[in-house]
């Protein structure tokens, strides 16, 4: 069996067997609609739809480009936790030419700090790289937290990217979030993202996309609700 079967069967099997746990859960529903503005014209309508059942998540997303290749991006996962509320996670995500499998945890490691880290594998048609991260979240409050990534990606003569997130929250879960993005080649990315009951907004801007130098903005819009479950 191929590895890119190999690690498709696995999630299958993952996925199967949370499904009763995801049947008990709380979850959310969404959609969004992305709207990224190139420098060159060539700008990108990005539709997305997701469903998150408890422990599952299932997404749908269209890249329809001006001019060029369109992308449908469909996306499963499945995120587990342990009695110490630590999180284990295995996701699946189709690409242009690619299959992204990721595994990842977030571990609890005192009342305000949770360490993360994740490995995900590019699987090409005739190569595999990998992309590792590692970051960790300081809370406070219920949701509100400052958060720092470091993202090591092969693509782009070995991209090192460090996302930096402040996220500010109500009891409600309604936030603000912001975000800045420096790269090892210069470049700096940034975002503002805010929820308000159940619609989402944001703007972002970069001067980067998939390892060239064309400039992007990034407008984002959507919905999202919360759905009924029976506890966790």
């Amino acid at each position: 069996m191929s590895p890119r079967r190999t690690l498709a069967v696995a999630l299958a099997l993952a996925l199967a067997g949370g499904a009763t746990a995801a049947a008990a859960a709380p979850g959310r529903l969404g959609a969004q609609y992305r709207y990224w503005s190139f420098e060159d014209g060539n700008d990108n309508r990005n539709p997305i739809v997701y469903w998150v059942p408890g422990p599952f998540h299932v997404q749908l997303e269209a890249w329809d480009y001006l001019e060029g290749r369109d992308q449908f991006r469909p996306e499963l996962g499945l995120h587990l936790r342990d009695r110490r509320r630590s999180s284990y996670d295995l996701q699946w995500r189709h690409e242009l030419e690619t299959e992204r499998f990721t595994l990842g945890t977030g571990q609890v490691l005192s009342d305000h700090l949770v360490g993360r880290a994740s490995i995900a594998a590019l699987v090409h048609r005739d190569s595999t790289e990998l992309v590792y991260g590692a970051g960790v979240d300081v809370y406070w409050r219920s949701y509100s937290f400052a958060g720092v990534d470091v993202i090591r990606d092969p693509r782009g003569d070995d991209l090192w990217v460090v996302p930096m997130r402040l996220r500010l929250a109500s009891e409600a879960n309604d936030w603000v979030q912001f975000t800045v993005a420096p790269a090892s080649r210069r470049t700096l990315g940034w975002a503002a993202d805010v929820k308000l009951r159940w619609v989402r907004l944001g703007f972002e801007q970069n001067s980067r996309f998939d390892f060239t130098t064309r400039d992007n903005v990034i407008f984002t819009a959507g919905v999202e609700l919360e759905l009924p479950g029976h506890g966790e």
